[in-house]
């Protein structure tokens, strides 16, 4: 191309920073993978301060992000803020089971994993738990607005008596070691007990004269779950669910590959 006017050939060059600038911005603004809120409970350590995520949960939340093509902005809040929020539109909730209430307010995705609700109990008190009668004039410990399935909460302040909590967990153990109740609901899909039981006495008994003397475990898990409990992503019923049938068509391939599957392995 042949420019006769030096004054032409000056704009010419002039501009072109300009188109390459705004060429590349706009190759990086493509570049940028969706931002999708994701909404989840918060956990309390024991100066208030947050707790990270359980390892199986950030593995599964990267391996939907990793999937969809999308970044996913977490956002922790008390549970009953969670379902509010959500409720409102300001994301998808991860890490909520479906009730009759809730399917009201929510469409839920595919399971994700399902949940077992444990009792955690101190270790030396005769307390057994095989069907619901079991729980007959007990005090345990719930979160507030969390769920147990239908059998569970059907029969909350009727059978037995609720100590409700916030999201601190070691504020948990801390009410179970004072016996201001006798067991408390704890969410977790491993199995392997003997570990898990292991692991929470060295984050939540570590202090106590008794487990520092004779490392003694003073928190034990009922072996047998209250309920299982399958997981999901949820939307609130006015908003686009688009996101939610990608979500279900990545849960749909992983349950057959049996890739989510790997990160509960204990």
């Amino acid at each position: 191309m042949k420019f006769s006017n030096p004054i032409t050939l000056l704009i010419v060059l002039s501009t072109l920073p300009l188109l390459w600038g705004g060429r590349h911005a706009h190759a990086q603004t493509l570049a940028e993978p969706q931002r999708v809120a994701v909404l989840m409970a918060e956990q309390k350590g024991d100066y208030g301060q947050d707790l990270p995520l359980l390892p199986y949960a950030q593995q599964v939340l990267s391996y939907m992000e990793m999937a969809l093509q999308v970044k996913l902005d977490l956002r922790r809040y008390p549970w009953r803020r969670v379902l509010y929020n959500g409720a409102n539109g300001e994301g998808l909730i991860f890490g909520i089971y479906k009730t009759a209430e809730r399917e009201r307010t929510f469409a839920f995705s595919e399971p994700v994993y399902a949940e077992k609700i444990w009792l955690v109990k101190r270790c030396a008190d005769p307390f057994v738990f095989n069907q619901m009668h079991d729980l007959k004039g007990k005090t345990i410990g719930i979160v507030l607005g969390s769920s147990a399935g239908h059998d569970f909460d059907s029969q909350v302040n009727l059978l037995f008596k609720a100590e409700y909590n916030t999201s601190s967990l070691s504020g948990r153990f801390s009410k179970l070691y004072q016996k201001r109740m006798d067991a408390f609901l704890y969410y977790e899909p491993r199995t392997n007990l003997k570990s898990l039981q292991r692991e929470l006495n060295q984050a939540y008994a570590s202090e106590l004269v008794e487990y520092k003397k004779q490392k003694t475990e003073v928190f034990c898990i009922l072996p047998k779950p209250v309920s299982t409990i399958d997981v999901h992503f949820a939307l609130s019923l006015t908003a686009d669910r688009h996101i939610l049938d990608k979500i279900d068509h990545v849960l749909i391939q992983a349950r057959k590959t049996g890739e989510l599957e790997k990160f509960l392995i204990n």
